[in-house]
């Protein structure tokens, strides 16, 4: 592309030059190299580690007798919940049988700070291999909360706070806010239709992992 384009010089008279001028002006700017010149500002960042101000404790049901049992002599299966060193973790192992099976307050979040926390559940890893139309939830309840099941064939719960579906992934909505010194407790809900075979004389075992997060900034979605 070529043309003119009027410029004017130190002594105000009126002079055109061409674009190949302009262009060729510009590379020279463009051209010019910056110094290998760096700027080194100080920071600092401190960890100073607190209390967990919401914790992990076992239910009302934790470590009671389950369904089932094996061994000579009989050793029969419990609601096995194990929590970690600083009850920043836990694990819960159940034996659920065909139909519904309902476990009642395995758990609880307990908040023992001053404040109130926002409290969100992630399942990061699903329940898999399950047979088909197979159901297992985790319920969240409030301190004290009253469960009805309801309904037949399949009974399903009532009253509660929160469902978290195990057999997929994702953050479910918010429990809530957890006031300070209260705490939420969780149920067990399982269902597995009949005539599928799942290893329960040979000890199969089927595992789902999740989160539980808080925050005590109540209007903002955990990243």
């Amino acid at each position: 592309m070529s043309g003119n384009n009027l410029i004017i010089n130190n002594n105000g008279r009126k002079r055109r030059i061409t674009t190949p001028l302009i262009a060729l002006l510009i590379a020279v700017v463009i051209s010019i190299a910056f110094a290998s010149v760096f700027v080194y500002y100080p920071m600092a960042v401190t960890l100073q580690p607190a209390q967990p101000p919401v914790y992990f404790e076992t239910g009302s049901n934790a470590g009671a007798y389950d369904l089932g049992g094996s061994g000579t002599p009989y050793t029969s299966n419990i609601i096995s919940v194990s929590i970690g060193s600083n009850a920043t973790y836990l694990t819960i192992t159940v034996h659920p049988t065909y139909q519904v099976t309902y476990y009642k307050n395995v758990s609880i979040v307990y908040n023992n700070d001053g404040k109130s926390y926002k409290v969100c559940f992630r399942v990061n890893t699903p329940l898999s291999n399950l047979p088909p139309n197979s159901k297992v939830y985790l319920y969240i309840y409030s301190q004290g909360g009253v469960r009805s099941l309801s309904g037949y064939p399949t009974p399903t719960p009532s009253g509660y706070l929160a469902q978290i579906d195990l057999t997929s992934t994702g953050t479910t909505p918010c429990v809530g806010t957890l006031g300070s010194n209260k705490f939420y407790e969780m149920d067990l809900y399982i269902y597995i239709p009949e005539g599928y075979n799942v290893g329960m004389t040979s000890g199969t075992t089927y595992t789902a992992n999740l989160l539980l997060i808080y925050t005590p900034q109540t209007s903002e979605t955990p990243p």
